[in-house]
């Protein structure tokens, strides 16, 4: 009789992850994210939403800055 492989929490996680950056259904940085989390054994549901909470606002803080520059570019043009 044949044994199948049973898959380790680690593995199944990591095939998760690498399914989840090829197909693009999350972002990148959700995806680095909980790469980092768990490369450090620091993966838990309160870290990761405290560090998606960290990628939001520096998204946030970036599209601020990019439409306050747009809308100095237009002031300039006129």
């Amino acid at each position: 009789m044949a044994l199948n492989h049973i898959k380790t929490v680690s593995e199944v996680i990591s095939e998760f992850l690498e399914t989840q950056a090829a197909d693009g259904i999350l972002d990148a940085d959700t995806v680095a994210a909980v790469n980092t989390l768990r490369k450090h054994d620091d993966l838990s549901k309160i870290k990761l939403l405290r560090k998606l909470e960290e990628i939001r606002k520096e998204l946030l803080k970036a599209q601020v800055a990019n439409f306050e520059g747009e809308g100095d570019d237009k002031s300039s043009q006129d």
